[in-house]
This record gives C-alpha cells, sequence and structure tokens, in this order.
C-alpha cells in the first residue's frame, strides 16, 4: 500500500505495482472519484417507464437515468400508488423517501393508459420514439389496451419492451396469478428464498419462523436483471437493428438469485434445509457472539481454520475436525457442537480485539512457511450507523446530498459503480406529478 502525497493520508491510498506507476493512479482514482465530465453512455436513449405500482420497474428506470438515458415516468394523474410506500408513513411534501431515492434523472408525464383511450394513444406515439419500454402490469393488459409489444413493435421495430410480472408472460402459473398484486414480500416468498433465512425449524417459537431479506431484494434484484436484459437488447440492436421482447419473471430473478441451493436441489434430490447460524458449503462461516456484540468469521480451509483455533485458544478442538468433512455435518446437532465451542471464547473477547489478532496472525502467516499459510478472516458486524461512520464512504463519494425545489435538501446513496470513462451519474432528484407533460409534448409529440 502506498498514499500518493503526506497529506492526503486519510483522504487516498490505492495498491500499485511499482513507484513508477504512482501518477497513473492518480488519475485513474481521480477519475473513478469524480464522474462529472465523462460522457453519458446512454444519452441518445429514450426509456419510457410505464410501471405501475411496483418497484421493480422503477428500479430498472432508475438504472438506465443514472447511465444518461432520458426516462419519462408515466403515471396516472393522481401518481403512481409507489409514492405513498415510506418508512412509517413519514414522507416529504406528500412524497415516500423510496420514491424520491429512485427519483434520480427522471422526468415525469401523466397519463391514464388504464382507463383513457386517448391517453392510450398519446403513449403510442411516445412509444414510437422511444428504444426501451417498461411496464408491470397484469401479463396481456397492454396488448389488450393496443399498446402492447405486438402492437408497438410494428411501429417500432427497434423498441425494446420490457415486461415484469410475478410469473412472466406464458405459463399455467402466469395466467392464474395474472391479477395477482406484485409485491417484495411475495417474490421473496414465491420464490422459496424466505424458506431458507432464518434460524433452525427445531429452535423454539418464534425464533424458527422463516425471515423476509430486510430490504426490497425481490424488486430490487428484478429490477436489476430486467436493466441488465436491456442493456443486453440495446447492444443486440445497435449490432442487428432490431429490438426485442423481454419477459422478466420476479419468481425466476429471485429464484436465481439463490444460485447454489438451486442446483444442489435438483442435482442431489434434497433441498438445502434452513439451517440458522450454520453453514452448508463453508465452515466456520457464519456469525459468532463476542463481548461487545458480533463477528463475523470466516475461516473454511483447514489451515485457516487451524490458525483460527490458536487465535480463540481452542487448538483442543483440532484433533476432531482436521478436515472440512469434519466441519460440515448433516447432522445438525453436531455441526451445533462446533459453533458453540468456538462461542465460548469469542465471547470473551471485543471485536475490535478478535479482528486485530486474525489480521496479525495473516500477516505473520505470509511471512512464514511454517505457519500453514492460514488466513482466517474475522471482522465486526456493523450496524448501518457504525457503517455509515466509517472513512471510506466519504472518500468513495458514496453518498451524496441534493436539493430540489419541492423536496428540499436530502441525502441519498449513489455511485454503486465506479467507471473512469463512462460512469453513472445523479444530475437531480425530482418527483413532482406530470412536471415535464409539457416538456415530453414538445420534444417528443410535436
Amino acid at each position: 500500500m502506498s498514499l500518493f502525497r503526506k497529506k492526503e493520508k486519510e483522504k487516498v491510498y490505492t495498491r500499485y505495482s511499482g513507484m513508477a506507476d504512482v501518477h497513473a493512479w492518480r488519475g485513474v482514482v481521480e477519475k473513478l472519484s469524480t464522474p462529472e465530465g465523462r460522457p453519458d453512455v446512454l444519452d441518445d436513449i429514450l426509456v419510457i417507464d410505464a410501471s405501475y405500482a411496483n418497484f421493480s420497474g422503477i428500479v430498472a428506470a432508475s438504472l438506465f437515468a443514472e447511465f444518461g438515458a432520458e426516462v419519462i415516468k408515466i403515471e396516472p394523474p393522481e401518481g403512481d400508488p409507489c409514492r405513498k410506500m415510506t418508512p412509517y408513513g413519514r414522507n416529504v411534501k406528500g412524497v415516500g423517501i423510496p420514491f424520491i431515492f429512485e427519483g434520480r434523472n427522471k422526468r415525469y408525464m401523466t397519463l391514464d393508459l388504464q382507463n383513457k383511450p386517448e391517453d392510450r394513444e398519446t403513449f403510442a406515439k411516445l412509444a414510437k420514439k422511444a428504444a426501451v419500454v417498461i411496464e408491470t402490469f397484469p401479463a396481456g393488459d397492454m396488448d389488450s389496451w393496443g399498446i402492447g409489444y405486438r402492437q408497438l413493435s410494428e411501429t417500432n421495430p427497434g423498441l425494446i419492451y420490457i415486461a415484469i410480472t410475478p410469473y412472466g408472460q406464458y405459463t399455467k402459473k402466469a395466467e392464474e396469478f395474472r391479477t395477482f398484486p406484485d409485491s417484495d414480500i411475495t417474490t421473496q416468498t414465491g420464490s422459496g428464498l424466505a424458506a431458507q433465512i432464518g434460524d433452525l425449524p427445531t429452535e423454539p417459537e418464534p425464533y424458527n419462523w422463516p425471515l423476509r431479506a430486510g430490504m426490497w431484494m425481490g424488486w430490487y434484484i428484478t429490477g436489476l436483471g430486467a436493466a441488465l436484459g436491456g442493456a443486453a437488447a440495446l447492444m443486440y440492436r445497435q449490432k442487428e437493428g432490431e429490438g426485442q421482447m423481454i419477459d422478466v419473471a420476479g419468481m425466476d430473478a429471485y429464484a436465481c438469485l439463490t444460485g447454489i441451493p438451486v442446483s444442489i436441489g435438483y442435482t442431489w434430490d434434497k433441498p438445502r434445509p434452513r439451517i440458522g447460524v450454520l453453514d452448508f458449503i463453508l465452515y466456520p462461516y457464519g456469525h459468532w457472539k463476542c463481548k461487545d456484540g458480533m463477528v463475523a468469521i470466516v475461516a473454511s480451509r483447514d489451515q485457516d481454520f487451524r490458525a483460527l483455533l490458536k487465535i480463540v485458544g481452542r487448538w483442543d478442538l483440532e484433533d476432531d475436525y482436521k478436515f472440512t468433512a469434519d466441519r460440515i455435518s448433516d447432522i445438525i446437532d453436531q455441526a451445533m457442537a462446533l459453533h458453540r465451542a468456538i462461542e465460548k471464547k469469542t465471547m470473551k473477547k471485543g471485536a475490535d480485539e478478535l479482528t486485530m489478532k486474525a489480521l496479525k496472525y495473516a500477516v505473520k502467516a505470509a511471512q512464514s512457511k511454517w505457519r500453514g499459510g492460514g488466513v482466517p478472516i474475522v471482522m465486526r458486524v456493523m450496524t448501518p450507523e457504525m457503517a455509515r461512520n466509517q472513512k471510506q464512504w466519504e472518500i468513495r463519494k458514496s453518498f451524496m446530498e441534493v436539493t430540489d425545489e419541492t423536496l428540499g435538501k436530502f441525502t441519498i446513496s449513489t455511485g454503486f459503480v465506479k467507471m473512469t470513462e463512462s460512469p453513472p451519474k445523479v444530475k437531480w432528484v425530482t418527483c413532482d406529478i406530470g412536471k415535464d407533460n409539457d416538456y415530453v409534448a414538445e420534444k417528443y409529440l410535436s
């Protein structure tokens, strides 16, 4: 590790291959840290977001917007119901916090697609000039209104049409649940993931309940998948000159996120159980109580595990748990015995003490062939408040203050990916219903 200048000691550190590279790396870091001045890679792309009561489509549109696309959010005169979703019912000038956060670089137009034929005609004219349309209505609704992919692609063959529903567009399940309202928790539940999160089923009530992910992971992973598919479709269109239909099912998106358990279930004909603090692939790999909170520990390789035993003072366990197969057992009581044995020692030490011991051991292991190369990982489990106070967020400019004439001043997280040449940017955040009706009409409909 090296710092560019001593006065920047608390600001910029970077890894480099030698002294000759310092100046080159400084330029890279400055580009990564300041997205302003770089081109918007999607600045010639028009995205029409017709999603309704569904954050998946809103999230997908936000990702397009951050990379420079002109995103027009279509909603009825009373606004998208998503505007009302907010923590504890608290809002800012009538707008919920999640909707404000997703208002990055967007424009707003009012059209009542569900009830007004004349507004559907306006939408069809707008879609003729669009590269991407996003919608989350029940499968077939847009088609029945004359503004689905089938009709819009006739007048705009290059259109990329992204439809997001719980079960997709064409299965029996999709037909049966066609009008089933999409929500994050139904996506989590229907994908099977919720049943895998939480304590052991044998734990006493209420700890044996399956849990949901603590954020809108279902909606966000679906939106991310839709945006990724849309980006790939734009590349295909550039190469072949053709648009396409993209059918995104929330249940698919979240089930794919579970990844390995799904593959194992099909391979072994036995699903992954809910195993609480344990893990059925790597172990130790989880959370342990300590004197002042909790720590995450990863020591899955044999040499890492032996190093961990030395750090916590439980070398007496080495003989019974020499190899991975000894530490990972489908006999829950046997696996929990090891977990509790380690925890007896971690509870006597603080999180920072355990972390520093692991770091020091890893450094010495790298310098000594006698330590077997063990590199146990120990890290404090941070609360959101503790994580927010870390200096890295400021250095990487992961948060930014935004001011809007209606909403006032607030802070949002941003810059989820850093890029030197075509980074995502937040230019503004605004949410006024119908704010850009005249702008859209003059630019695209006149």
